[in-house]
């Protein structure tokens, strides 16, 4: 089993597909009412970085059926503000790699024609 700390509770998947090429879509939806947004920020929800980024760890590990660890990040751009409110659902992109031990990935959090998220990272086995 692996190790998710907002699967079902900050997050849920609503759809996921696996596709040629260790590809997978998969949709996302937020828990607009999660105490997180209390804290970040109470008057202008939106989903903080760490949670972007561990969605996508947790998604990663799903399809692995394997506890990661994030090593390194190569390029990570944040080029929207995921407002729960405004978008409770929206798209991830997700393209992996295995290279020895590490899992190189690339992925994009999206609505419709707008990116929210650029990840480019490595994970490793924990």
């Amino acid at each position: 089993m692996t190790n998710t700390f907002l699967l079902n509770d900050f997050y849920t998947i609503t759809s996921f597909e696996k596709k040629e090429d260790n590809t997978i879509s998969a949709q996302i939806k937020l828990n607009v009412n999660h105490n997180i947004f209390k804290g970040h920020f109470e008057q202008m929800p939106v989903v903080p970085g760490v949670c972007q980024t561990q969605i996508i760890k947790e998604i990663l590990q799903q399809e692995l059926n394997e506890d990661l660890i994030m090593s390194k990040g190569d390029n990570i751009k944040f080029t929207g503000m995921i407002i729960p409110t405004q978008t409770p659902v929206f798209s991830l992109d997700l393209k992996y790699k295995k290279e020895e031990i590490n899992y190189s990935v690339e992925a994009n959090l999206f609505f419709e024609n707008t990116i929210f998220t650029k990840f480019k990272g490595t994970f490793i086995q924990n």
